[in-house]
């Protein structure tokens, strides 16, 4: 049984989340303590050394990502939780962490609860830190991205992906230097991820980085030469979207 504790930033949500979790979790969560600002969530991590703790992105004192920089050491899994699909769910998508977005509904937590159980690993100070970064600069696409591999998580630069390559449940990764990564994530929820950051899924199979791209060839159905030097087809239905954000580039 996983030991919680709840920081919502109003009591409401506290109770709604409390109620959800005793009606569809009461066999594997028990709840040790419920705060409603940050402040008092560090503390009562100190006394409870929790296992998982669901934490409300906007306290009223302080961020969820600050609040995680004033803990050391951080021995404990992280549920974020929020009511706004805004800045801030792609900075956690970014860094690889669980969120739940509200109002939370009975699949999604038993989901997010499933995952804790099934992968017990504590957020990375690495993730922490790419939280914070990330979030402070509202305005500006992050520079970073971790990706879950069966080594662990990976801290790379988004500029130095030159593409991804579909592995049924799991995504291809090359890298700049050569290195190829075997990313537990569906090719899918990656090119989502990385919206707004010059990559385009020129096939169901590929999703390219476009300032990676050497040279387009028109023969053969159309295909591109990557800096790696591979060849990638281009969809003929994919072809004028394609040639339309490649003339940006």
């Amino acid at each position: 049984m996983l030991k919680a504790i709840l920081i919502e930033d109003s009591l409401d949500a506290e109770e709604k989340l409390r109620f959800l979790l005793t009606k569809y979790c009461g066999g594997s969560i028990q709840i040790l303590a419920s705060t409603t600002s940050g402040r008092e969530g560090i503390a009562a991590i100190h006394t409870h050394r929790p296992d998982l703790v669901f934490l409300d992105i906007e306290l009223g004192d302080m961020t969820a990502f600050e609040m995680l920089e004033h803990i050391e050491p951080v021995d404990f899994q992280v549920i974020f939780t929020t009511a706004h699909n805004h800045y801030a769910i792609k900075a956690i998508r970014y860094s690889a962490v669980d969120y739940l977005q509200k109002p939370i509904g009975r699949e999604e937590l038993l989901g997010a609860i499933a995952r804790a159980e099934n992968n017990p690993s504590r957020i990375l100070r690495e993730q922490v830190s790419l939280l914070a970064h990330n979030t402070k600069v509202k305005a500006a696409l992050p520079e970073k991205i971790a990706l879950t591999t069966s080594d662990g998580l990976i801290f790379i630069k988004i500029t130095d992906i030159i593409r991804c390559e579909s592995e049924r449940m799991y995504t291809i990764v090359t890298l700049s230097g050569g290195d190829n990564l075997m990313v537990s994530k569906p090719m899918g929820q990656l090119e989502e991820i990385l919206d707004g950051q010059g990559f385009f899924r020129v096939h169901n199979s590929h999703l390219v980085n476009m300032r990676n791209i050497r040279q387009y060839v028109r023969t053969d159905g159309g295909y591109l030469v990557m800096d790696d030097g591979a060849t990638v087809s281009v969809a003929r239905n994919r072809k004028d979207d394609f040639m339309e954000q490649f003339s940006k580039f």
